[in-house]
Parts: C-alpha cells; sequence; structure tokens
C-alpha cells in the first residue's frame, strides 16, 4: 500500500513538473507593424511614383496618390531604412533615409533634398547605397549622423535654399499638384530646382558631390552658381586672378551670364564674348580664357599666363597631408626660368613639415629642416607661405569632388601642387580634347589646341600608349613614376611629319581639368599646362 502512495506520489510531482501535463508550447509574440508616410515630389508632387522600402530587418512598396503621398506598412520591421521613389515614366529616381529607432509610425519624405541628405549620410552613390545596405550602411543612420548630414546639406545650398527651421525628411510636406499651391517646403524644391537649372547642374552632379565632400563645402557650393550658356563651367562668382610670372594677384566679380568681368580694386570692366568654335574658350581682343571642367581659367593677355580661380575659403587644417609640386621659378629678376620637382608634408597648422627635391630617378634632396615654411591666412584671401627667402602668396582650390590643388607665386615663379593620390591607368580607346599653353624660360606662352586617343594600356609596367590626332604622334607613358600621382614620358623622336617631343614629367592637378608638365632636360626647360576642354554635355571624357 506505501509503496502505491509513493508511485502515485511522484507520478503526480511529473505531471506537476510538465505543467499538469498541458501543451508545453509558448505564445507566439504579435507581430508589430511600423507605419511609414511621406510625400515624394520635386516641386510638383510625384504622382503614380512606386515607394520601395529596405530595412534592416523588413520593407515593403507602395504607389504614391495624385498628391505624392504614400504609406507603407511593414510587418516586424528592424530600423534604419532607406526608401527609393521612381517616377511613373521613370525619368526620376530619388532616395530617403530613415534613421534607427524604434518607433512605429515615421515620415520620411522622398525628394531632391533627401536625396543630397542620403548622398551626405551614404558618402557617395546614393543608388549604391539603396542597393547594398548592408551592416556598414546601416551603421550610419544614426540620429548623430542625421544631423551631421543635415548640417552639410545646409551648409551647401547656403546662399541658394534657405532650410532655416525646416526639416526637409520629416516636416509635413504639401506638394503642388492640380490646383492646389505647395507650401513652404514644397517652395523650397522650386527654389532648388530654379537654381539646378541656372547653374546647368544636374541632381545627380550635385549629390554625387555632396556624397563625396567632407569638410568646407566651397567645391560643392560652387555647382549652384549662375553659369554661362556657352560654358557650363563658367560660373558667376568672385575669382582670383593669378598671373603667375609677375607676382600679381587681382581679385574679379564675374557675371558668366553677362560675360562680364569687374576687377574689385579698380573697378574696371572687361566684356567677353563665347568663341563659336571651342566650346568654354572666352575672351576679347587683348584676352583669351580657357575653362577647365572645374571653373579654374587659364588667361594669357600679352603673352603672360594667368590662372582665373574660384574664391574658396579652405581652412588650413584641411591642407595637412602629403603633397606632389611642379614648379617653374628663377633665382633671381630678371633672369631665366627653371623647373623643378618635389614632395612636401603639411601638417593642420599650416607648418611644412618636410620636403625633398626630385627628378625622373627619385626623390633624394631633403629640404632644410631648419628653414621649412610656415603657411598663415591671408585677410585678403589664400594665405602665406613664409620662410627665410620671403612671402609666397598661396590659394586653395577644393574640387567638387574634395580633390585640392595649391596654387603659390612669388616674385620669381610659380608652384603648382596637389594632393598625393595614385595616378589610376586609362582604358584603351579613351579619348581627349585639350588646349596646351608652353611657357618657356622668358615666360612667354603660346597656345594650341590637340586631342589623343589611348591605343593600348600595360597594366603590369602601369604604361599606356596613346596617339595624337593631329599629327599621329606616338608617345608613352608610365604612371606613377617615379613616384605616386606623376607620370614620366620619354622623349619622343619626330617621325614621318609628326612632331617630336621633350623628356618630361607631368601630374593631372587634382581632377580640375587641368594637367601640369615639366621638362626633365635643364637645358631646355618649360612649364606646360594643359587644358581639357568641356564637353558641351558633360565633362572631358578623361582627365590626362
Amino acid at each position: 500500500m506505501k509503496t502505491k502512495l509513493l508511485l502515485a506520489t511522484i507520478a503526480a510531482a511529473a505531471l506537476s513538473a510538465c505543467g499538469g501535463g498541458g501543451s508545453d508550447s509558448t505564445a507566439t509574440p504579435a507581430s508589430v507593424t511600423t507605419k511609414v508616410s511621406g510625400t515624394a515630389a520635386v516641386g510638383a508632387a510625384l504622382a503614380n511614383a512606386q515607394v520601395v522600402a529596405k530595412c534592416a530587418a523588413g520593407g515593403g512598396t507602395a504607389t504614391t496618390a495624385a498628391d505624392g503621398t504614400y504609406t507603407l506598412n511593414i510587418a516586424d520591421a528592424k530600423r534604419p531604412c532607406v526608401l527609393t521613389v521612381t517616377s511613373a515614366d521613370g525619368s526620376t529616381k530619388l532616395h530617403s533615409v530613415i534613421e534607427a529607432g524604434t518607433g512605429t509610425s515615421v515620415v520620411a519624405n522622398i525628394t531632391p533634398l533627401t536625396e543630397l541628405l542620403t548622398a551626405s549620410l551614404a558618402g557617395g552613390d546614393t543608388q549604391a547605397f539603396f542597393d547594398t545596405f548592408d551592416a556598414a550602411a546601416q551603421a550610419k543612420l544614426t540620429a548623430a549622423g542625421l544631423t551631421g548630414a543635415m548640417e552639410t546639406v545646409r551648409l551647401v545650398l547656403t546662399g541658394t535654399v534657405d532650410l532655416t527651421g525646416i526639416d526637409p525628411l520629416k516636416d509635413t510636406l504639401v506638394a503642388a499638384h492640380g490646383s492646389t499651391p505647395g507650401n513652404a517646403l514644397d517652395q523650397r524644391l522650386d527654389t532648388l530646382g530654379a537654381a539646378l537649372t541656372t547653374a546647368k547642374t544636374s541632381l545627380a552632379d550635385l549629390s554625387a558631390a555632396v556624397g563625396g565632400t567632407k569638410g568646407s563645402t566651397d567645391g560643392v557650393k560652387g555647382l549652384l552658381s549662375p553659369a554661362s550658356a556657352t560654358c557650363a563651367s563658367y560660373r558667376s562668382g568672385k575669382y582670383q586672378k593669378v598671373d603667375l610670372t609677375t607676382n600679381t594677384v587681382q581679385r574679379y566679380t564675374v557675371d558668366a551670364v553677362a560675360m562680364t568681368r569687374v576687377n574689385d580694386a579698380t573697378g574696371a570692366i572687361d566684356q567677353f564674348a563665347a568663341n563659336p568654335n571651342e566650346y568654354c574658350r572666352v575672351g576679347n581682343t587683348d584676352i583669351r580664357l580657357l575653362v577647365s571642367k572645374s571653373g579654374i581659367g587659364l588667361e594669357r593677355r600679352s603673352g603672360l599666363p594667368s590662372l582665373l580661380i574660384p574664391v574658396q575659403n579652405v581652412p588650413l587644417a584641411e591642407l595637412a597631408g602629403s603633397w606632389i609640386a611642379m614648379a617653374f621659378e628663377r633665382d633671381t629678376s630678371p633672369g631665366n626660368y627653371a623647373s623643378s620637382l618635389s614632395q612636401f608634408t603639411l601638417n593642420a597648422a599650416g607648418k611644412f613639415t618636410a620636403g625633398v627635391e626630385c627628378d625622373k630617378n627619385g626623390c633624394n634632396q631633403p629640404w632644410d629642416a631648419n628653414d621649412l615654411p610656415t603657411a598663415t591666412v591671408n585677410a585678403d584671401g589664400g594665405f602665406n607661405v613664409t620662410d627665410s627667402g620671403g612671402v609666397t602668396r598661396g590659394f586653395a582650390f577644393k574640387n567638387s569632388d574634395g580633390q585640392m590643388a595649391l596654387v603659390l607665386v612669388h616674385a620669381n615663379g610659380f608652384v603648382l601642387a596637389r594632393q598625393a593620390i595614385p595616378r589610376v591607368l586609362p582604358a584603351v580607346g579613351t579619348k581627349n580634347v585639350y588646349w596646351d599653353a608652353n611657357v618657356g624660360p622668358t615666360g612667354l606662352t603660346d597656345i594650341t589646341a590637340f586631342s589623343n586617343q589611348v591605343l593600348s594600356v600595360d597594366p603590369a609596367t602601369s604604361s599606356y600608349v596613346r596617339t595624337r590626332i593631329e599629327d599621329g604622334r606616338v608617345e608613352t607613358f608610365t604612371d606613377n613614376k617615379p613616384f605616386p600621382g606623376v607620370r614620366y614620358r620619354p622623349e619622343v623622336a619626330a617621325v614621318n611629319g609628326a612632331g617630336g617631343a621633350s623628356e618630361m614629367i607631368g601630374m593631372s592637378l587634382a581632377n580640375t581639368g587641368l594637367t601640369a608638365a615639366i621638362n626633365v632636360n635643364p637645358a631646355n626647360p618649360f612649364f606646360s599646362i594643359s587644358v581639357d576642354r568641356p564637353n558641351p554635355i558633360g565633362p572631358a571624357t578623361q582627365a590626362q
């Protein structure tokens, strides 16, 4: 009897441990739906457009209404998210974002402004950001990241679109449609669209520039300045005219639409006319101005070369890093000029920390460590570079892709420099058209126009062969020789009517559309500045 009682007790305990003999399954958590809504517009509403959302977990699609509004309900969504909208005709594609968080109702407008915001967050191409949207991409979509990106967009649009007190991502957007006018945010989209049209800049180009910029934004803001009808890269604004062989710097105010410029100091006005045969070549009876894709112009007046450089306020701290430079200088005035090649480094305070002179065999003449120059801000623009030899005036130019160039000028010559970035071989078949300006020992300039095409590329030797189309001259270049960022060409003999060429070293000036080159032979010095001729429907095919 006791045995039966004990067994019954054990059985009861076992059943109790199993939940009384019922089911051992747990309740399934209820699904949580995140509502995403907003308006897709470009000023006018994007009606019947396809919206796609990708989140860290989950996603969805929706079609916009006639007023551009949309709503997405995403089950068990995990933020952050990235969105894209494609217009009904497929001609417009824009992007937007939702930062990390846990709310179940969020607003995300999709407009040209959010396209710029997405580009800044992505640090590059918005479509690639959407397509990939991996852990690295998702990590950028924090509240802090969004705040920083919004500040960048505000800075870029300063003077063009006033975003004071406006959140283009989350504020209520009423887009113009039918007889309904747009609200204040929608009007900002109209303003941006009008500015892009006047500047002859596409939203895609502006987005790419915003995605590539770090630090100061003047290089990107220039893309929104009104452009000449005959040269999209010649834009209104302030310019420094730097005379390379006379140590003269003048500031001008350019009206690219009217094709005039005013000397800020004297009030003298230059009226230009476009060359009917050469896009981005302007001038008058005294001046020839060749405008590069970046807006830097090469000017010749009475035989002497000048660079017309858009005024930018680039902080000294952004110049920190390694640079390569080419110079054309003389020991005394009067005297003949000689070319030279060098490398140097700058710190964030503007101090040159090292420098070395170079030739075709490498760099082996260090600068005097006790007399390294120091750069300081010049109140009239640019900066001063000071050492025991005196003061050199300097100007920094930050391209819309973030690359930087330096122009230094003093009483006995000039220096062009760029950040030390290795060259990349061109593709076979690449064509380029350009103007060439050669500065000889006496400082006189000759301007010619040429074109070339790449015939072959040898990655094993980092070299390529190209031909000059006008006369068939064939020349071989080796990239990153004698050091990264430059290219070397051996002497080219004249053959069958094709002109010869001197042994030289060249470098592109930070993707500005300018290329500098110097003769290796000290007995026959020259400094060549080439300007890639912009294409009326886009930039030059390939920097030289």
